[in-house]
């Protein structure tokens, strides 16, 4: 059976010149329980301490060959060294011996001739801290364990989501085509092709949280990078009006665009821009309420930018959450008011794809009533020598 550490005896290395005084504190010593080692010289203290590793070291300063000073430099120095309580054993009261004393790295000092109280209480302090500095280290590699296995853990279901999200494209993908199919199906019945767009309209709202969440893992990992085109912004908001018109009358609300005519073309990626649009329309589609109108605009923001805004007829976003309302899983809530929320990372890629594109997004309350989303971008937004996301 092994021993505790704690029970074993500690070892104390009394070195000093004087036999006397050598006997004199391990006497005090031995009788407080604890094992004695001498040494008469620091050279003979530098090959014991080497041999068996004391707990304590009472080190006199005035040596002949070698002085408590540079003995105590070298014991530092050695194996197990920084870990020792030294403690010099002086009859110099100076300041200057002091300072040298700790210059040279000793833990504390005893003046000659010792008092066999003072002796113990340091002696017994010492060790204590020693044996506190040492559980504290322990508990330390414990939790930088615990900390290495959740980090890995972690890392392991991010990597599962990631490949699970990413394989859900093909299935989602297929229910759109086909619902597709059905919508213009010869012979279909009212019914059916409302139902079919109802299918279509759900599985492009997943299909657009999926590419969210595989954008924002590429994103965070460093690779999302645009893919540049010029884009037409007018004819890419037209086409979102148009396929969320019905959307829009289901839920008894207005879908305006309001586009400038000289609205310059945007050096963009279109799909990332597109799906920037649609998450803002998706969030302002939950946020306004049943008659309430929604509008898109697009205007030039000179000297080299374009602005896009989404305005809405809901609750607003109070002034100390419009920044925390990009953040991941957010979900915001006045005491009277509808609940805003972020649950399906569509504002945090909304984020991504802005600052992805060199601009901005942020929010503003709407008049009279409502938030507007606004995204300003450069007409010249891009990021040579990046590789490109892979879909």
């Amino acid at each position: 059976m092994q021993t505790d550490p704690r029970e074993r005896v500690e070892t104390v290395l009394v070195v000093d010149d004087n036999e006397m005084n050598r006997v004199l504190v391990a006497a005090h010593l031995g009788a407080a329980g604890y094992g004695v080692e001498h040494a008469e010289s620091g050279l003979r203290a530098l090959e014991i301490f080497a041999q068996r590793r004391p707990n304590v070291v009472l080190l006199d300063v005035l040596m002949p060959e070698l002085d408590g000073f540079e003995t105590c430099r070298r014991l530092r120095a050695l194996q197990g060294g920084s870990d020792t309580a030294i403690i010099f054993l002086t009859a110099l009261g100076d300041l200057g011996s002091h300072q040298e004393a700790m210059a040279s790295g000793a833990d504390d000092f005893l003046q000659k001739p010792v008092n066999r109280t003072e002796l113990l209480l340091r002696v017994r302090s010492l060790l204590w801290i020693r044996r506190l500095r040492e559980e504290l280290h322990q508990g330390y590699d414990v939790i930088r364990g615990q900390r290495d296995a959740l980090l890995a853990a972690h890392r392991q279901k991010e990597m599962l989501t990631q490949l699970v999200v990413h394989d859900l494209k093909n299935p989602i993908s297929s229910i759109m085509t086909n619902a597709a199919y059905l919508h213009t199906l010869p012979g279909a019945s009212e019914d059916g092709r409302e139902a079919a767009t109802d299918i279509l309209e759900s599985a492009r709202a997943m299909h657009r949280m999926v590419l969210n969440l595989l954008d924002i893992g590429r994103s965070d990992d460093g690779v999302l990078v645009p893919r540049w085109d010029e884009v037409a912004v007018a004819a890419l908001l037209e086409e979102v009006q148009l396929e969320n018109r019905r959307r829009a009358a289901q839920r008894a609300q207005t879908l305006d665009l309001a586009v400038a005519p000289d609205l310059p073309p945007l050096r963009a990626d279109r799909d990332l821009l597109r799906r920037l649009v649609e998450n803002l329309l998706d969030n302002a589609f939950r946020a306004t309420p049943p008659g309430g109108r929604i509008r898109i605009e697009a205007h030039p923001a000179p000297p080299d930018a374009v602005m896009l805004a989404v305005v809405d007829e809901g609750p607003g976003v109070p002034p100390d959450h419009r920044e925390r309302i990009f953040d991941k899983y957010v979900r915001l809530a006045g005491a009277n008011e509808p609940v805003r929320s972020n649950r399906g990372l569509g504002l945090t890629f909304c984020r991504m794809a802005a600052e992805a594109h060199g601009g901005r997004i942020w929010v503003e309350d709407a008049q009279p009533r409502g938030a507007s989303f606004r995204v300003r971008l450069p007409l010249r937004a891009d990021t040579p020598g990046v590789r490109e996301a892979v879909a």
